[in-house]
């Protein structure tokens, strides 16, 4: 069963990688970018990496722990002025701004959230982190569509 574990862990930690290496690649060619990302998924990145500390195997923990920080482009999203910078395999590395929109609103606890939303359905939701600084909000006001309502912090 460890053997097992371990050829899934390395699996995972290849694949997570190369999907890594094709979002900076991604990532680099736009020339203004804002990331923004959910404290909740840090959270969960956090807890991952916190239990491969605790596993008593330790090829196991260096395993997890890689996995974990392999794990943090999953959960950010880049913003350019062409769009959202996915990983370079994928359409081209661009979900084009034409086809987007967004939304500010309040999410749990309160805390404001952006929502975004790709031909009018909504397909990412609950950012929270790095939604309130000046170059994502110009950003977003330039560039993307509003989602039926007037963004209340370009006022």
């Amino acid at each position: 069963m460890s053997t097992f574990f371990t050829v899934v862990l390395i699996i995972l930690c290849t694949v997570t990688l190369i999907y890594d290496i094709c979002c900076f690649i991604s990532w680099s060619k736009a020339k203004e970018k804002a990331f923004i990302s959910n404290i909740w998924s840090f959270g969960l990145i956090i807890i991952l990496g916190v239990n491969g500390f605790l596993l008593n195997n330790t090829v196991h923990s260096v395993l997890m722990v890689l996995l974990a920080i392999f794990l943090i482009p999953f959960v950010v999203i880049c913003l350019s002025p062409e769009g959202l910078r996915n990983a370079i395999f994928a359409n081209k590395g661009i979900t084009p701004v034409q086809s987007l929109s967004y939304e500010y609103g309040k999410g749990l606890f309160g805390m404001e959230k952006l929502d975004l939303f790709m031909n009018d359905k909504k397909f990412a939701n609950g950012f929270n982190l790095g939604i309130k600084r000046k170059k994502t909000v110009k950003m977003l006001a330039d560039w993307y569509g509003k989602h039926g309502y007037e963004n209340p912090l370009t006022k």
